[in-house]
């Protein structure tokens, strides 16, 4: 009997042992409820702790106070600046410059209804694991100031398109400009892009705008330009109106490009010689302009060119040496007396015609392996009292190789 009251006594004391434990638990449970509904229960009314609008914090303030918080932050949240990508260049405008005003309402609403939206497990986790909520800011807009901003926008970024050409500076040195694509704005895709950007109020990144492109042109020929191959200067004076023509028919020929292959005529340029520009000088209007066709001949023998045309002047020119003049002249018939030449080049030549003082400069641009390597020097001989025989002197790297006969020139008069 002694016995078995023993195995009584011990199985007693361990139901008391588990009915203590059982109570501790119970009690720990109740415990841990109640915290948890002691720490959770304030933010059933107010804004969870690392909380932020944006970069702006809205932490542990009550829902009630959300609206005077939103109002504070508003000025300086306005002033934040987006960033728009538009034709490879970027601008920043500032919220308050689109237009945009913070949308209070949905601001406070979207806070509310997330935590809301939280059981109350939810709620303790973010409360003990300190999780960071963030709420995009939330705009109202107008559609018809948006598109007015974008319009104004449309003036800075329009680009009208500018083909590759060929430039002189002021020092009369030549340089090849690549194009510039044009480029217009499309504002009623930009406003669609725009809008979309506001509903998703996702400016961390910029916002691309589009527009058409208008590819210009960009000549390789006229690239290859980049050399002074040859240039011939004569000299005037420029007190007298004959100066005037000289410039004139300068002006006009200025510039001219001729291609491979192509022949340079003196007067589709600066033809006929009583067009707008040149005035009356001694005998007839346009008188002078044989000298600019004498510059551009010895220009053109310089550059080792062929001469497809080319007529002396009844008497021999001041300005050359005999036989190394051209004539030009124009009728109200249309018949012309003309100077051409043929550019025997692989590349273009650019003709740069220019006065300074009393002097007329042609200068031939090309590529510096136009040549091959070749100069060129042109010589006068007198044969008799009238008589002229021209020669045109090869060199190759500085080293004379050959001396050939351009013309014979007889002139009338003297």
């Amino acid at each position: 009997m002694k016995e078995k009251k023993n195995i009584w006594y011990l199985l007693n004391k361990k139901g008391v042992i588990v009915l203590i434990i059982f109570c501790f638990l119970i009690i720990g449970i109740f415990g841990f409820f109640l915290y948890s509904y002691i720490i959770v229960r304030p933010y059933y009314s107010k804004v969870l702790p690392n909380t932020y609008l944006g970069k702006y914090s809205i932490s542990d303030v009550s829902f009630d106070s959300l609206n005077s918080i939103v109002d504070k932050y508003s000025d300086k949240i306005l002033d934040e600046k987006i960033t728009l990508l538009c034709n490879n260049r970027e601008y920043s405008y500032s919220y308050r410059q689109l237009g945009l005003k913070i949308d209070k309402e949905k601001v406070i609403r979207q806070v509310i209804q997330y935590q809301n939206s939280l059981s109350f497990f939810e709620l303790y986790d973010d409360l003990v694991n300190k999780e960071k909520n963030s709420f995009h800011y939330l705009f109202s807009y107008d559609e018809d100031i948006l598109e007015k901003f974008l319009y104004t926008l449309k003036l800075q970024t329009d680009v009208v398109k500018k083909d590759g050409y060929l430039s002189i500076d002021d020092n009369r040195n030549l340089r090849y400009v690549d194009g510039i694509d044009g480029f217009s704005l499309d504002v009623q895709k930009c406003l669609s892009i725009l809008l979309e950007s506001f509903q998703t109020m996702n400016f961390t990144m910029p916002i691309s705008l589009v527009g058409k492109v208008d590819k210009a042109i960009n000549n390789e020929q006229y690239k290859s330009i980049d050399t002074k191959v040859s240039s011939f200067t004569t000299t005037f004076n420029p007190y007298i109106s004959r100066a005037t023509n000289l410039k004139v028919a300068l002006d006009y020929i200025d510039g001219a490009i001729i291609m491979p292959g192509e022949i340079f005529s003196f007067y589709k340029y600066a033809g006929p010689y009583n067009k707008k520009g040149y005035v009356f000088y001694y005998e007839y209007v346009g008188n002078g302009v044989c000298q600019i066709a004498t510059t551009v001949y010895n220009a053109a023998l310089l550059g080792g060119l062929e001469i497809v045309k080319r007529y002396p002047h009844a008497a021999k020119s001041p300005y050359v040496p005999g036989g190394l003049d051209a004539t030009v002249a124009s009728y109200s018939s249309g018949w012309n007396v003309d100077f051409q030449f043929k550019n025997t080049y692989s590349y273009p030549i650019y003709v740069s015609a220019y006065a300074i003082g009393g002097e007329a400069h042609i200068d031939f641009w090309s590529n510096k392996d136009a040549m091959g390597g070749k100069t060129y020097s042109t010589e006068s001989v007198q044969i008799g009292r009238r008589g002229y025989t021209t020669y045109l002197n090869t060199y190759q790297n500085g080293v004379w190789i050959s001396r050939e006969k351009i013309a014979t020139t007889w002139y009338s008069k003297d």
